[in-house]
């Protein structure tokens, strides 16, 4: 995670805790989008709320398995 150069890695707390509630009312409107997930799920690793990290984890393994494999990896800092 330390190296993750995305567009997460520059946001403060409270820009990121902004952007997770709009994606979870993009999300809402558009479904279960794997890619939406995928900036969701590191969004709550980057606030450190694993827990939903790891949930996000589970609906992505579902339909994703390569991203969901990329989240774990942030979650546990492979």
């Amino acid at each position: 995670m330390k190296n993750y150069r995305g567009i997460f890695s520059k946001m403060g707390k409270q820009l990121l805790e902004k952007y997770i509630e709009d994606l979870k009312k993009e999300i809402q409107e558009k479904g279960e989008d794997p890619e939406l997930l995928f900036k969701l799920g590191v969004c709550y690793v980057r606030v450190k709320q694993t827990d939903k990290a790891r949930e996000i984890y589970k609906k992505l393994k579902e339909i994703d398995q390569t991203k969901a494999k990329e989240l774990l990896d942030m979650i546990y800092e492979v």
